[in-house]
């Protein structure tokens, strides 16, 4: 049985103002009272006097705290808060968050799923009854180009993909460009990215990591 949702509040945390307008006035249709930020400092402020009962997260929030992190603070201040990630990420290791972080009894969604519209309703029932099975766990069931990497190896790829070359992915990691070289070739060879005569293995690896993870964020 759908669960009552009148009085419940969402707090709805998501940098990209369309998208997050379309999310607010979805749940709003669904007798939802929502309040909207674009980052982890507003998110916070308003949660002060919003009280929310769920909170519905992207991952990359721009400059600043993640979604995790909020979401990690958000259950200090709220123990009772439903958790819900809706990210583009299809696992949070992509871009160097430990998978283990994602708080318990939290729901995972990709933002692909989103034309279903029922969704994200169903992932939030789920989310408020602590009975969040692997339906509503995306990053559990992952299958991209970048499964088998190690977080050293997904590192490097977000790396070339911010442009940076060697030297330079040598002197962030505190080693040597020969390391790197090794460290980047393994990767190529895991992520399947072939090296082919005419084919520019740094710009295949970094168009393959933004299909599957989007731009990343520089440090």
């Amino acid at each position: 049985m759908v669960m009552a949702w009148f009085n419940r509040k969402i707090l709805l945390v998501e940098d990209e103002p369309l998208l997050r307008g379309l999310i607010a006035a979805n749940l709003e249709l669904e007798q939802f009272e929502v309040a909207t930020a674009s980052n982890a400092a507003e998110a916070r402020k308003i949660a002060e006097t919003f009280d929310p009962d769920i909170a519905v997260l992207d991952i990359e929030l721009g400059a600043g705290p993640n979604g995790v992190d909020l979401a990690i603070v958000l259950r200090r201040q709220f123990p009772e808060i439903a958790l819900v990630f809706l990210t583009h990420i299809p696992e949070p290791r992509i871009t160097g968050i430990d998978n283990r972080s994602i708080p318990k009894n939290a729901a995972y969604l990709v933002k692909d799923r989103m034309a279903d519209p029922g969704v994200l309703r169903e992932a939030i029932e789920a989310a408020v009854r602590n009975r969040v099975s692997e339906d509503f766990r995306d990053d559990k069931r992952t299958d991209h180009r970048f499964t088998e990497l190690s977080k050293a190896q997904l590192g490097a790829l977000k790396m070339i993909a911010l442009g940076m070359s060697n030297h330079q992915i040598a002197a962030e990691r505190g080693t040597t460009v020969r390391a790197v070289e090794n460290l980047v070739k393994r990767a190529f060879e895991a992520a399947g990215i072939a090296d082919e005569s005419g084919v520019n293995q740094r710009v295949a690896a970094a168009r393959e990591f933004i299909k599957v993870a989007g731009l990343p964020l520089a440090k």
